[in-house]
Parts: structure tokens; sequence; C-alpha cells
């Protein structure tokens, strides 16, 4: 049998399925409509008052990359929404292989602990990585600290 008989997972994939279709499409919308991604000039308050990189520094200009296509830009300036697109695209396989391919029982698992810890991994590397970068080599390969910072000059 190809469909799972478990009428849940059949629910669980088709209203996942929808939420991610609406989320793209509000995402479009809003980024279409309003500018909802703009690199903003300012800093936020972490790095205007510490003169660090917060862990979210270059999330907007990594999407707005890989909105362009340019996967590697995108990765430099924050590797966090690849990861998180990334690993959200292979759960919804999981979610997909065992909703309508696995048989007998033989279900792959949505997310593996190791994933999860992979957002701590990646969020915290990224903020002790940049500024380890800023602080001791003065390399500020964003350029949003140059002339600002206690550390470069």
């Amino acid at each position: 049998m190809l469909i799972h008989t478990n009428k849940r997972y059949i629910i669980a994939f088709a209203a996942t399925t929808v939420l991610l279709i609406a989320a793209v499409i509000c995402f479009v919308w809003l980024l279409g409509h309003h500018g909802f991604l703009e690199v903003r000039e300012e800093r936020c308050y972490f790095s205007s008052e510490l003169h660090l990189y917060c862990p979210g520094c270059g999330g907007s200009r990594a999407v707005l990359r890989l909105l362009e296509g340019d996967v590697i830009a995108s990765v430099l300036s924050n590797p966090f929404p690849v990861y998180i697109i990334l690993l959200l695209l292979r759960m919804w396989g999981a979610l997909l292989y065992n909703t309508f391919l696995s048989r007998n029982g033989k279900e792959v698992t949505v997310l593996y602990e190791w994933e999860a810890w992979g957002i701590l991994v990646v969020v915290l590397g990224i903020f002790i990585v940049r500024n380890l970068l800023l602080i001791f080599f003065g390399i500020d390969y964003l350029g949003d600290m140059t002339g600002a910072g206690y550390f470069l000059t």
C-alpha cells in the first residue's frame, strides 16, 4: 500500500503543506509590497552599543542573497537562514515519506536530536567566529563595524 493507513499522518502532512504554502505566499507578498527585506543602514542595539556582531547580524542580507540565487554570499552573510531552510525541507521530506511511502511501519525520523542542536551550533558559531575575527584580527567581512567599533582603527 502506497498511502499510509493512519489518517493522522495524512492530516498532519496536508496541514503542514498548506501552512508552508501560505507562509511562502505571505513572505513573497510582504517582500513585494512592503519592502519587507531591506538591508538596514542602522545597526541593532547590540552592535551599536557593544560594537560586536549579534547572532542575527546579516540575516536580512542572507535571505536577499539567497533570493537572488547567490548561496555563497548568503552563507557568508549569515548561514542560519540557509541551515533552517535545508532543515525544514528535510523535515517536510521525512513527513512526506512517512505519510505516503513508508511500508510496514518503517518511518523516518522527522527531526533528529543532532539537527536541533545544529541550530544552536550555527547561531553560537557565527556569533563567536565573527566577533573573534573582528576583535583579534580586525577582519570585518560584512563591513558594518568599520570605523564604528573600538576594535578597528
